[in-house]
């Protein structure tokens, strides 16, 4: 007979980076972010610098709310 083991959780403790603390909790896009580039991840979300939209960015929003726009007025 095999017996499961017991798995305890320990508080993982905040890390902290010269003045800045990183959360206890980190979303899936944000480690996402981390994974991909870690100096994007410093930027946006530690020095929370905002980023300049691209022109693709921009192009889709006014797809979409063109299409929004059209299917409000077709009904």
């Amino acid at each position: 007979m095999t017996q499961t083991p017991i798995v305890s959780y320990t508080p993982i403790m905040a890390i902290e980076l010269e003045e800045y603390t990183l959360p206890e909790h980190m979303s899936y896009s944000a480690f996402s972010t981390y994974l991909t580039c870690g100096y994007q991840y410093y930027l946006g979300r530690l020095l929370n610098k905002q980023e300049s939209p691209s022109v693709w960015s921009v192009g889709g929003s006014a797809f979409h709310l063109a299409c929004e726009n059209y299917d409000k007025e077709s009904l």
